[in-house]
């Protein structure tokens, strides 16, 4: 469903570009993610994106609102990779790492890039830090649904796995392919040590 402020514009201007759309937030992006949203104008995402600053506003009313709309494409981005990791045909422990590589492996692996990311991700601003609460829920949900194949149902399961994957990104190399074999071993025995506890507690 769209915001409905996003209705209202479109309302108002229904001959809006969908491609300039995109363009200024792929603008908007790399420049949030290069310079940092405080450092990043208007104007500047103008320029990025080669359209008039007056034109820009006629999709994006504020920096704010134009920086919430980026917010959800990144977090659009991750769940999408986390349901494709999800649905692979494949065992469980990989399936798990492919969910947890797209959330915390990607943003680690953008950070390191950029530390300005991390303003993008730990934003308080509130329909931005909204998103990235929305998408931490729909991955803890995506992780609770694959481990009940195993019948793994205890409190704070889907946490424990995240908590894993971003200890696991904070030591040696986190480009994908080390990160997803040490993540890997640490799932694994996750997987282990809560079917044994789950076991126990029948």
């Amino acid at each position: 469903m769209f915001p409905k402020w996003l209705l209202a514009q479109e309302s108002r201007f229904p001959m809006l570009d969908n491609e300039k759309r995109t363009r200024i937030l792929h603008a908007a992006q790399g420049l949030f993610i290069r310079y940092g949203v405080k450092r990043t104008s208007i104007d500047d995402v103008a320029r990025a994106a080669d359209i008039a600053k007056g034109t820009l506003y006629l999709y994006y009313e504020s920096k704010e609102m134009l920086f919430a709309e980026v917010a959800k494409n990144i977090c659009a981005d991750i769940l999408a990779e986390a349901r494709r990791a999800s649905a692979m045909p494949a065992p469980l422990a990989e399936r798990l790492v492919g969910i947890l590589d797209a959330e915390i492996g990607v943003l680690h692996r953008l950070v390191e890039q950029s530390p300005h990311v991390r303003e993008l991700t730990e934003t308080k601003e509130a329909t931005a830090s909204a998103t990235f609460a929305t998408l931490d829920r729909d991955i803890q949900e995506l992780i609770t649904t694959a481990i009940s194949e195993e019948n793994i149902a205890l409190q704070g399961a889907a946490e424990m796995f995240i908590a894993a994957a971003v200890g696991t990104a904070q030591i040696g190399d986190s480009s994908a392919t080390p990160y997803r074999s040490r993540l890997r071993a640490i799932v694994d025995v996750l997987l282990v040590g809560l079917k044994q506890t789950c076991e126990t507690l029948k």
